[in-house]
């Protein structure tokens, strides 16, 4: 623990109480994007103590929200009771598996609350975005400046390493984050965010795609350029969003063809990306084999040893490999069931924006847009699951966006999903006047 870090840590907690209502959740963007993922108070890292004071004030406020009646609530309380439960199916030695879990199912459903919480404005999608274009920019000015100098300016806030890693003669800048491309990851999966402040701001969105496309450069990473290009693709097919079953129906089609015609599986097309040199794609293919060739040592709550699945032990965790890979990596936590819940969380919000999207379509068209591009971010989180792990703050970016779709498809948790017809939509992304409102 460093002194500087505390003081930021208590600076964002102090804070958390004392923004007004609407940029509430800004601390938690800051604790994120400009401190490490190391404990600053006991076990406490600055992301966790500023979810602790957002529930806290959420409480006394009485916004704390949870329904067994809105589904994401119920999956995301289904996938905290897998994590927990799998605890019991490992070895107690060296460290408690049980307190893993917690500190897992903390981050997580505790970053989902915070969301709940907070992110419930009818103009909330634009509010984050103005709020991550003035905490990505000074991020983006460090990490450039950490490239050139191989100094990282975040090693007294709790960063893992001091200086810049350097792979095949580039030297990758990642920040407060655990790895570069982690770095980079975060600065791809924002851009969708900035896109429908287009016409009505379009100032905030230059800087801000700037500031993301300047944080991915200096990552020097093939996996956040991959991201980055998932997420604008996604984007590009929006005039034809209509069409989206058969786009997809195609897509589906198309992978299974190409997974009978080739000589290896589909999830090999990984070892063929390779933007800036010294990819590990191949290694991350192989991962997916030998996880399904190794499914029975981990379907059913998890395994304790993986290191003999790619003959290579993680240094700092000998029995295991490398698990380059989300879904793999909570398949190991917590077996199929955990995975499995975080893939039925996906399916459920993918499926409830498109359901709120056809409401909207004819009415409102900036609305409609703003929920494609979430949808879109959503799409380039599930498929930058296949070659990275949210081992650090990192899920940060995810949850947050999992926590707001209820707001955003205008659920009330007195009214069942299955009742459309008597919530009235939100103006998602149109500014709107509001009364100031005092810090709870």
């Amino acid at each position: 623990m460093s002194f500087p870090a505390l003081l930021i840590a208590v600076v964002l907690v102090l804070a958390q109480f004392l923004f007004p209502r609407r940029w509430a959740f800004v601390p938690l963007l800051i604790a994120a994007c400009h401190t490490g993922n190391a404990a600053t108070l006991g076990d406490f890292t600055a992301v966790r103590l500023v979810i602790a004071a957002g529930i806290a004030r959420a409480a006394l406020g009485g916004s704390l929200r949870w329904s067994a009646a809105n589904p994401l609530d119920l999956l995301v309380a289904i996938f905290s009771g897998f994590a927990l439960m799998s605890s019991i199916a490992h070895d107690p030695y060296p460290s408690s598996p049980f307190v893993y879990r917690a500190g897992l199912v903390y981050n997580i459903l505790g970053t989902y609350l915070y969301a709940r919480a907070f992110l419930r404005r009818p103009n909330l999608l634009s509010d984050l975005a103005q709020s991550l274009v003035i905490v990505l920019v000074p991020l983006a000015l460090f990490m450039v400046v950490e490239q050139r100098s191989g100094r990282n300016l975040y090693a007294a806030l709790g960063a893992k390493r001091t200086e810049a890693a350097v792979r095949e003669d580039r030297t990758r800048a990642q920040g407060p984050f655990g790895t570069p491309i982690l770095a980079g990851t975060a600065a791809a999966v924002a851009v969708p965010f900035f896109l429908p402040l287009w016409k009505q701001r379009r100032r905030w969105a230059v800087v801000g795609l700037g500031a993301c496309l300047t944080m991915i450069a200096s990552s020097a990473s093939s996996g956040p350029i991959g991201t980055l290009l998932l997420g604008g693709g996604a984007i590009g097919l929006w005039r034809w969003r209509t069409r989206l079953k058969t786009i997809r129906r195609l897509m589906i089609l198309g992978l299974i063809v190409l997974h009978f015609i080739k000589e290896r599986p589909i999830w090999y097309l990984m070892a063929l990306i390779d933007f800036v040199g010294g990819s590990t794609g191949w290694y991350r293919a192989r991962l997916i084999d030998q996880a399904l060739t190794h499914l029975d040592e981990w379907w059913f709550m998890g395994t304790d040893h993986t290191s003999h699945w790619m003959h290579r032990a993680l240094g700092s965790s000998p029995n295991h490999c490398d698990l380059t890979n989300y879904y793999v990596h909570l398949g190991v936590l917590g077996g199929l069931p955990l995975m499995l819940s975080l893939i039925a969380i996906l399916f459920v919000s993918f499926r409830r924006v498109g359901r709120r999207m056809a409401e909207l379509r004819g009415r409102d068209e900036p609305a409609e847009f703003a929920l494609w591009c979430v949808g879109s971010a959503l799409f380039a989180h599930a498929v930058t699951f296949l070659s990275v792990s949210y081992f650090d703050q990192m899920f940060v970016f995810f949850w947050l966006v999992i926590g707001m779709v209820p707001e955003l498809l205008g659920l009330s948790e007195s009214v069942p999903a299955r009742a459309p017809q008597r919530i009235r939509p939100p103006n998602l992304f149109q500014p709107q006047p509001t009364p100031e409102l005092r810090p709870s």
